[in-house]
């Protein structure tokens, strides 16, 4: 038996990788989104908002890291690094997307970040 580290940059390419060890195509493209990691780095976010990813993250297994002056609010705002699979952070976008929606006229922000975020894993798929 043999341990051998694999990295895929893209859904593409760990679909292939997948499929290579003989599953069914329908495994491969559910499982796909699973074998990317990735990290992401927000700018200039609410500590309120920052929290809120952190929180989201952490309750899919994936996680972010935010300034330490994000719980005490010492700063307006930070920035934040979320790191995941594709499927985790695009589950953050669709997370974040509801979560505006109830927020009226702060919604925007909801927005933006979502809109970033399916943007990066659009890249990778």
């Amino acid at each position: 038996m043999e341990a051998k580290e694999f990295r895929f940059e893209s859904a593409k390419e760990a679909e292939g990788g997948i499929l290579a060890i003989d599953v069914s195509d329908e495994c491969a493209k559910i499982m796909a989104p699973k074998a990317v990691f990735m990290v992401l780095r927000l700018t200039r976010v609410r500590n309120a908002v920052a929290n809120i990813i952190k929180q989201e993250m952490l309750s899919d297994g994936g996680d972010a890291t935010v300034s330490q002056y994000t719980v005490n609010c010492a700063r307006e705002k930070t920035d934040v690094l979320i790191m995941g699979t594709l499927r985790q952070v695009r589950g953050l976008a669709n997370k974040m997307r509801v979560q505006g929606y109830y927020l009226g006229e702060k919604r925007q922000e909801y927005e933006e970040i979502a809109d970033a975020l399916d943007g990066a894993v659009k890249k990778r798929m």
